[in-house]
């Protein structure tokens, strides 16, 4: 008995012991009401999307944008922000992506943005996020403060660092004003990405056809690389990375993490100036971070001999985290609440200009309509007082289709081009 006894408590304090282990590595930062998803979810209570069918919605902007190449920004919101399920994911995308090879892509609102980002994250499409998070060319989804916070949050309760510093990276590539909580839980996730070695990869161009295809064009830009938007290492973005969020902190993780990155990012002298830097300034660097240096890294060889302090690097970085959410959160929340309400009232007035300019095109119409119709009347009232003028005019356009049927060039316009008018012949000379 004693002996089943001792087995049950060793089986209950394990049970224990792994439910304890499990809230630590299901552990989120921000509060549940950070994500105002109460309040978010209010735009759906509004007429306006009680009225839609979004199968209808799809088929029409999308036969107007076969016929017109054209695309609404409003009618695109309203689908987007009109999403309850996964079904449409793939006609989300078609219809954003439609829209951006349009010139209403200037006039798209904030909360389409904000509506794509969450519906990918609700419905669990994390490559796809990433997918349009990076082709910002073809997409023209950008990250704000809020969602940057919320996605860096649910990426580390998934202990998803690879994410989460895709996500970071956003912030560098974006050079987004410094925000604590987003600048904290970034850093935690590009460190834990590289302790865990973690990697990501770009799709591969398109492959270029076998048979050679020549195509006329007025110049060829050379291949130039801005070390940017062109960066497809994920290496040289997590250390340009580091080195955006730590640039202007001054503290000795900070500066270990700054002199890390630039060595990722391929800038030796930049590591070897913060190194030179922080040994005059007596700062102490600590031997965590530069363990992750690459093995073939110049920069090991000097770091060899200085004398580096040790840190529970974890612990600073999600307390630093906790210290940025007491300050920063509920400013973020009130802020966020009221572009909410404010996104909301916008759509129903562009909704209601568009319905306005919809009503006066249609009156104009049918103006014209009756304009015609006067004027038929009119040549009827009229016809004998101007028989012959009519008469006359006839025989006028017959008199010109006769001349151009006999001699077509001599009527004919010619168009000479810019290049054609500038031209000026050379001089023969003997």
């Amino acid at each position: 008995m004693n002996m089943l006894k001792l087995i049950r408590v060793s089986q209950i304090s394990k049970s224990l012991h792994a439910l304890k282990s499990a809230k630590i590595t299901s552990r989120t930062f921000l509060s549940s009401a950070y994500p105002c998803n109460e309040i978010w979810e209010n735009r759906l209570n509004q007429p306006l999307f009680d009225k839609i069918n979004l199968d209808e919605l799809y088929h029409d902007l999308d036969l107007n944008f076969q016929k017109t190449k054209c695309m609404s920004a409003i009618d695109v919101d309203i689908f987007v922000n009109g999403l309850k399920d996964d079904i449409f994911d793939d006609e989300m995308l078609d219809l954003v992506h439609k829209l951006r090879l349009t010139e209403e892509t200037s006039n798209s609102l904030p909360s389409l943005s904000y509506a794509v980002v969450k519906t990918l994250l609700e419905n669990k499409k994390i490559e796809d996020l990433h997918t349009v998070l990076d082709d910002r060319l073809n997409y023209g989804i950008f990250l704000d403060t809020h969602l940057t916070n919320i996605l860096l949050d649910h990426f580390w309760l998934k202990k998803d660092f690879v994410s989460g510093a895709r996500i970071a990276s956003q912030l560098m590539l974006q050079e987004d004003p410094e925000h604590p909580i987003s600048h904290n839980l970034s850093l935690l996730h590009c460190y834990n990405c590289l302790l865990n070695k973690g990697e990501w990869s770009f799709p591969p161009p398109p492959e270029e056809p076998e048979e050679e295809v020549k195509v006329r064009v007025k110049y060829i830009r050379n291949e130039y690389d801005d070390q940017h938007f062109d960066l497809r290492d994920c290496k040289k973005i997590l250390g340009k990375t580091l080195m955006y969020l730590t640039k202007t902190k001054k503290d000795s993780l900070n500066i270990s993490f700054h002199i890390l990155g630039a060595a990722l990012f391929g800038r030796n002298d930049v590591a070897e100036n913060k190194l030179e830097e922080a040994l005059k300034n007596n700062s102490s660097l600590i031997k965590e971070v530069f363990d992750l240096l690459p093995e073939d890294s110049e920069l090991r060889n000097k770091i060899e001999n200085i004398k580096l302090s040790s840190c529970e690097i974890n612990s600073i970085l999600e307390k630093n985290v906790e210290e940025a959410i007491k300050i920063a959160s509920e400013t973020d929340i009130a802020t966020q609440c009221k572009l909410f309400s404010e996104w909301n009232q916008k759509r129903i007035d562009l909704l209601r200009e568009k319905e306005e300019a919809f009503k006066k095109m249609e009156r104009l119409k049918k103006v014209e309509s009756l304009k015609e119709e006067l004027k038929t009347k009119e040549t009827k009232l009229w016809f004998f007082e101007n028989e012959e003028k009519m008469e006359l005019e006839i025989e006028e356009i017959e008199e010109k289709k006769a001349n151009e049927s006999k001699n077509p060039s001599y009527f004919k316009e010619k168009k000479l081009d810019k290049a054609t008018e500038e031209y000026i012949p050379p001089q023969v000379r003997k």
